[in-house]
C-alpha cells in the first residue's frame, strides 16, 4: 500500500469550504492531520461553529483549532450578506450545531506550525480562507516556510475580483497575509476566480444532493439552493464552485492546466487594493514565484465533487 500524504486544512467554513473538507476527507491518499479555522466568510466564532458541525455530521476525525479572529492589518472582513447567516445561507434546512465536537485548546496557529515543525519531509497545506494562520505561522517562525511543500489556495484572481472589481474576496480579506506567504517563498499553486468560474455548479446537482433522502442531505440540498440563489433569489442558477477546485485538484491533477507566474499582492491601490497581479511572461519579464491554475475540465470537476458529496452522505454516522 502507497504511503499516505499528511495535509493540513485552513478554512472559513462557509457552504464551499464544507464541499471542500468532505471532498478532501475522502482522498484514500491524503491522511487530514489537522483543519484550522479563520475570520472570512463569517466571524471566527461562526467559521469554527460551522467546521465542528460538518466534522460531527459526517464523523471526521481530524482535531479542530481556532485560529485568528482578524487580519494582519485592518478590519476583518465578511460576507454574510452575499453568503446568509453566518456565512452559511440555506433555503430552509441546516446542519444540526455539534454537540459532541468541540475546538481543541491550541490556538491555529500554534497548531499549524507544530504539524509543519514534526513532519519529516517539507508538508502539504491547503488552505480556502485569507492565508491570516499561515502567515501569522510564517511572522512567528520565519524558518516553517521552507517546511511547506505545497500551499494549494483558494484565492486571488488572474482576471476581474468579485469582493471589488479588482480583488477577489479571499485575497481583500487580508492581503497582507498573501504578501507575507508571497515574500517568503512559499512554492504556492493559485487557484483563483479565473479558474473557478470555469467550474459551475447548478440545480441537477442540488437534485442528485437532495435524493440521498437523509436530513443532512436535506441540509446540504438547502445550502446549495441558496447559494445558486445568490444572483437570481427567485430563480437558481449555476455559480462557480470556487474552494472544492483545490481539493478536486489533489485527487485529479489531470483535470487542471497550471501556469508559471511572478504573483504579486497590491496592498496600497486605493481602488486595486486585494488584487493578485500575475505576470506570465516568465523568465522574461520576472522569475515564476507561484503555479497559478488557469484551465478546468468544468463537467468533470463538479461531477466528481458531488459524487464525493453524495457518497460522504451515504456514509455518514
Amino acid at each position: 500500500m502507497a504511503e499516505l500524504t499528511d495535509v493540513w486544512f485552513d478554512c472559513d467554513t462557509g457552504f464551499d469550504d464544507l464541499l471542500a473538507l468532505l471532498v478532501l476527507s475522502r482522498n484514500p491518499s491524503l491522511r487530514l492531520r489537522g483543519v484550522s479555522t479563520v475570520v472570512g466568510n463569517s466571524s471566527l466564532d461562526n467559521t469554527t461553529a460551522n467546521t465542528l458541525a460538518t466534522v460531527e455530521a459526517f464523523g471526521i476525525e481530524a482535531p479542530v483549532y481556532r485560529g485568528c479572529p482578524q487580519p494582519i492589518a485592518g478590519r476583518p472582513q465578511t460576507i454574510e450578506g452575499l453568503l446568509g447567516e453566518g456565512g452559511m445561507g440555506t433555503t430552509g434546512r441546516r446542519l444540526p450545531e455539534a454537540r459532541h465536537r468541540q475546538a481543541e485548546p491550541e490556538h491555529g496557529v500554534r497548531a499549524l506550525s507544530a504539524y509543519l515543525r514534526a513532519a519529516s519531509a517539507p508538508a502539504l497545506v491547503v488552505a480556502t480562507a485569507p492565508l491570516t494562520n499561515v502567515a501569522q505561522a510564517i511572522n512567528l517562525d520565519p524558518s516553517l516556510a521552507a517546511k511547506i511543500s505545497r500551499l494549494v489556495v483558494m484565492g486571488g484572481s488572474a482576471g476581474s475580483g468579485n469582493h471589488t472589481a479588482a480583488a477577489e474576496f479571499n485575497a481583500f480579506a487580508d492581503p497582507e497575509a498573501w504578501d507575507v506567504v508571497l515574500r517568503a517563498g512559499v512554492p504556492v499553486e493559485m487557484f483563483g476566480l479565473n479558474l473557478t468560474r470555469q467550474v459551475l455548479i447548478g440545480p441537477a446537482d442540488r437534485d442528485r444532493v437532495d435524493a440521498v433522502g437523509t436530513e443532512v442531505a436535506g441540509a446540504i440540498a438547502d445550502y446549495l439552493d441558496a447559494y445558486l440563489r445568490i444572483r437570481e433569489r427567485d430563480r437558481p442558477g449555476p455559480m462557480p464552485l470556487h474552494d472544492p477546485c483545490t481539493t478536486v485538484y489533489l485527487a485529479h491533477p489531470e483535470w487542471f492546466t497550471l501556469e508559471p507566474a511572478r504573483v504579486e499582492m497590491e496592498l496600497a491601490g486605493r481602488i486595486t487594493r486585494g488584487q493578485t497581479v500575475c505576470e506570465f511572461r516568465v523568465p522574461r519579464k520576472a522569475e515564476p514565484n507561484a503555479l497559478v491554475a488557469t484551465r478546468a475540465e468544468g463537467k468533470q470537476v463538479v461531477d466528481y465533487a458531488v459524487d464525493q458529496v453524495v457518497a460522504a452522505l451515504r456514509d455518514a454516522p
